[in-house]
């Protein structure tokens, strides 16, 4: 009876390793596919930007609504050299002090375990 269960699980886990084989197959054309399509939409936007903003063109009206065109200030990432640079200039150049902060924070960031499938080609 052992034999037969073990058969059993055996022919499912095959069953999903071909089906996961062929799941990742599929993704891979799609996101092909989508970073083509993202690629050419970036040519558009960056050609469509240029010339609203040369000619101060706010909003085309199109089918089921508008374009718009705006502009947004963002901040760039906390990375560690910027960390460190902004710490140095609060601490006034004291770099004992702001090396010590830097480390405490950059050693007492949470760490996640992530698991996951990976498909390594040979």
């Amino acid at each position: 009876m052992s034999s037969l269960t073990d058969a059993n699980t055996k022919e499912q886990l095959v069953k999903y390793v071909k089906g996961w084989i062929q799941m990742d197959n599929e993704i891979k054309e799609f996101q092909k596919e989508i970073k083509e399509r993202r690629d050419k939409k970036k040519e558009a936007t960056d050609k469509l930007l240029h010339i609203m903003k040369d000619k101060e063109i706010d909003c085309f009206d199109i089918n089921g609504g508008q374009l718009i065109y705006s502009t947004t200030k963002v901040k760039a990432p906390l990375n560690k050299n910027t960390l460190m640079n902004a710490l140095l200039k609060f601490y006034q150049n004291d770099e004992n002090q702001a090396q010590k902060l830097g480390d405490f924070l950059m050693e007492t960031r949470e760490e996640k375990i992530k698991e996951s499938i990976r498909r390594k080609k040979c």
